[in-house]
C-alpha cells in the first residue's frame, strides 16, 4: 500500500531497535513494516548524525 502513513512510535521504536543491533528484518516483522520503510528510515537517521 503506497504512501501509508507510518506511526511516529513506530519510527522511534525501529531507531531504538536499531540502535540497539537489531537487524531491518527483524524490525520489519516486529513493527508490521516493510523492509524498505525500515531501511528509509534508517538512511535518515544516519544521514542527520
Amino acid at each position: 500500500m503506497a504512501n501509508k502513513i507510518t506511526d511516529i512510535s513506530k519510527i522511534r521504536k525501529a531507531i531504538k531497535f536499531y540502535r540497539n543491533g537489531r537487524s531491518k528484518l527483524f524490525i520489519s516483522k516486529y513493527l508490521s513494516l516493510s523492509r524498505n520503510t525500515v531501511k528509509k528510515y534508517i538512511l535518515y537517521l544516519k544521514s542527520s548524525d
